[in-house]
């Protein structure tokens, strides 16, 4: 639990860890405390979260131990139930409407899966500033475009995403076509997207979370002999494991946005690794900004 939470400070270009802990009571519920009453460090207060599904209970009363600053920021990189967007009640919402009015000033994310956890955020409370650092500059960084013929992203919703890593790495994109039973409506499998049946070679599947793996590896069989894949996922759960992944692709790149990636990056075949590609200079970059605003 407690590694799911970081706590620092960031001033005069340097992030130094906070003395602040959770601490639980008797029956389990948390809250959080100076260590031994320790001073809070000067500067852009941070709480950095590496859990899918975080304790609001963390952020309130974080953000309320932090209050006498003017800068409280959630580093937030996954945002928490994003892909409840469209279900009945919408956690989205919820979650959205939890981070709004916890007390942070500021949330740091990348790769968000659609624009509704992030407007529910900006509806409720607008002061709240939004920071989204560049999933195409972190894809950039990672890959080399040189090495790939296209991105293929693996439905029409990814189609934005795809298109943008697509242009940073001056590569053309394309969207599989999904087949799925038409009584039923379950997930068959995938064609390959029409230009590119035609040219086999390596491609970079480009998407924003991975659960268990089976759609994508659906997808790695649905393109056939003459494919190389590597596979991108911004928000590594894997949630079954990773070698449905490594089965099917040649290595896999996520962010170490959850502590889950980093797990699984530890236990992969070193055949088809799974890479970790580090958030932190770009939150250092944010960071830096923030404080160099007006206080």
């Amino acid at each position: 639990m407690t590694n799911d939470y970081e706590f620092f400070a960031y001033d005069g270009g340097q992030l130094t860890a906070a003395a602040i802990e959770i601490f639980a009571y008797p029956m389990g519920d948390l809250t959080v405390r100076s260590v031994d009453g320790a001073d809070l460090v000067p500067g852009v207060q941070v709480l950095w979260v590496h859990t899918a599904a975080p304790d609001w209970t963390v952020v309130f009363n974080w953000a309320a131990l932090t209050a006498a600053y003017p800068h409280r920021i959630l580093v937030m990189p996954f945002l928490p139930s994003a892909r409840g967007d469209k279900d009945t009640p919408c956690p989205a919402h919820t979650n959205a409407r939890l981070a709004a009015l916890s007390g942070i000033t500021g949330i740091v994310t990348i790769d968000p899966h659609s624009p509704v956890w992030l407007d529910t955020l900006r509806a409720v409370n607008p002061t709240v500033s939004v920071h989204m650092i560049s999933l195409a500059e972190v894809v950039a960084a990672a890959v080399d475009a040189g090495d790939y013929l296209g991105v293929i992203g693996p439905d029409a919703g990814s189609l934005r995403r795809a298109s943008t890593v697509a242009a940073q790495l001056e590569l053309p994109v394309s969207v599989a076509d999904k087949k799925r039973d038409p009584a039923t409506g379950q997930l068959l499998g995938y064609n390959a997207p029409a230009e590119v049946k035609d040219r086999p070679g390596r491609y970079l599947v480009v998407d924003d979370i991975c659960d268990g793996g089976g759609t994508f590896a659906l997808l790695a069989q649905g393109l056939g002999a003459g494919f190389e894949l590597d596979l991108w996922i911004t928000h590594g759960g894997f949630t079954k494991g990773t070698d449905v992944l490594t089965d099917n692709y040649r290595s896999i790149h996520t962010t170490d946005s959850l502590r889950s990636a980093v797990a699984a990056a530890v236990t992969s075949p070193e055949s088809a690794a799974v890479q970790i590609h580090p958030l932190g200079r770009y939150v250092l970059d944010v960071l830096h900004n923030i404080s160099e605003e007006p206080k």
